[in-house]
């Protein structure tokens, strides 16, 4: 994916033109990207970049609201005093002011677009537990599977650290295990047995399946939103 610069509305400010191109190019990489149904780190990357540019705004208009200002004139109506600050805005931050007034409303438009797609994904999901889950749930295995493919992934994940920006509220870790082909003989309860025997260091593990419909990315969106509904699972 185009990635932009943390700090990349500061960079190349005598140029404001130039900046809504990279920024068009950037949503265009993004929109592609969503197209395909990776949404990650695609999501995340641009709703990072709608909160760096909006606190800097938010900011930035802070520390302009602190500096003297002499009267101007009365504007009206109604009548009110129009006030002018002492302190004149640079070129730099005229520039930046133009870039931020230009891509934000497209960030914004862009996240939402994303945490719909997001939302519509994760409803379409299917994350179910085979077998009893144990009294602590947060370490385990996790089955993802998809109706139109084989094989079966999986996955060992652990539950971590509490964190209010982690979509789930928990830290989700996983680790790829192995693919599995899954059938009449080899059902998903006798999968879990070998694990089982096989890994002696969870003799009682959550275990749970993750199944799609449909094929989508693993790594770009079926794990990231197993994040969120594993978190969910077992809060």
């Amino acid at each position: 994916m185009k990635a932009l610069a943390p700090d990349w509305f500061m960079q190349n400010w005598l140029d404001s033109e130039y900046q809504q191109y990279v920024v068009m190019a950037y949503l265009q990489s993004v929109q592609q990207h969503f197209a395909g149904n990776q949404l990650h780190p695609a999501l995340p990357d641009l709703r990072e970049h709608y909160t760096t540019g909006a606190t800097f705004m938010a900011g930035k208009g802070s520390l302009s609201a602190s500096f003297p200002r002499r009267v101007r004139g009365i504007k009206g109506p109604p009548p009110r005093i129009d006030y002018v600050s002492e302190v004149p805005e640079d070129d730099i931050l005229t520039e930046i002011d133009a870039t931020l007034a230009f891509a934000l409303p497209r960030f914004r438009q862009a996240v939402a677009e994303g945490e719909q797609r997001w939302a519509d994904i994760a409803h379409a999901l299917t994350l179910e537990p085979v077998g009893l889950l144990p009294l602590h749930p947060e370490e385990g295995y996790l089955f993802v599977y998809a109706t139109q493919q084989r094989p079966t992934d999986v996955y060992q994940f652990r539950l971590t650290l509490y964190a209010n920006e982690v979509p789930g509220g928990r830290i989700v870790q996983f680790q790829y295990v192995e693919s599995v082909q899954q059938g009449l003989a080899n059902t998903l309860e006798n999968i879990k047995l070998d694990l089982i025997r096989r890994h002696r260091h969870l003799p009682n593990p959550a275990t749970f399946r993750l199944e799609s419909k449909q094929p989508l990315p693993v790594t770009e969106t079926l794990l990231p939103i197993a994040r969120q509904l594993l978190a969910q699972a077992v809060a």
